[in-house]
């Protein structure tokens, strides 16, 4: 069993987004996606997604979406992003999910011998920022991050991996750590994977590989090709 991560598929099969429109590397990239996912992805493998799955407005427009993502190997564990505004509550989200699809969003999931908890996270705020809307949204985050990684913990019965998704980067444009980062370490997460990247510059800046033990991956689709990035071996 391998584990595997991607972000941001932004599918919208019920109403097209030609997403070309902002560059040229997104012409045609759920064809991308597939064709990639097949080609390393199998049936016993977990794929982790943290985030902007659909651009679908409403459950019924996300509806082909999921049977997309049903379809292609492997068992998939996704959390919400800043653009899946269908995703309401997790409860809500689950009687839809297919068979091999799974949700977290302020609680955890144990599958495939680890751990998965998440939530849609927030960006990191600035020093110097006390607009209350954003200091808000960073505390509501922080409170339902908290309620995840403290039903992670009892599911941790043989110390088994734990995968936090989290869309948005952890730290800053100057690689600062956000608040979320200290309750990383605290809760002895494996791995943090997050998207939401999307321009080249931001990339090389971005925070990734081992740090204080945790390792911290950014997984946007076209960050990483349009192939699912490999967490594990076999």
């Amino acid at each position: 069993m391998i584990v595997w991560a991607i972000a941001d598929l932004h599918l919208s099969f019920a109403q097209p987004d030609r997403r070309e429109r902002y560059a040229e590397r997104w012409r045609d990239h759920v064809a991308k996606i597939e064709r990639e996912w097949r080609s390393v992805v199998r049936p016993a493998d977990l794929v982790l997604l943290p985030g902007d799955l659909s651009m679908a407005r409403n459950h019924r427009d996300l509806q082909p979406d999921l049977n997309w993502l049903d379809r292609l190997p492997g068992t998939k564990v996704l959390a919400p992003g800043n653009h899946d505004t269908w995703w309401n509550d997790v409860e809500k989200i689950r009687p839809m999910l297919r068979k091999s699809l799974l949700a977290v969003d302020g609680d955890a999931v144990k599958t495939h011998g680890v751990v998965i908890c998440g939530t849609r996270g927030a960006p990191v705020p600035l020093e110097d920022d006390e607009d209350p809307k954003l200091v808000a949204a960073s505390e509501a985050a922080l409170a339902t991050l908290d309620r995840a990684l403290e039903q992670a913990a009892p599911l941790r019965e043989n110390g088994e991996p734990l995968y936090v998704l989290w869309h948005y980067p952890p730290f800053d444009q100057h690689r600062r750590p956000g608040p979320c980062v200290a309750r990383f370490e605290q809760a002895g997460v494996t791995a943090c994977l997050y998207g939401h990247l999307h321009i080249q510059g931001q990339w090389s800046l971005a925070v990734q590989g081992d740090v204080r033990g945790i390792r911290y991956q950014c997984v946007a689709a076209d960050a990483i090709g349009f192939r699912p990035l490999r967490l594990t071996r076999p």
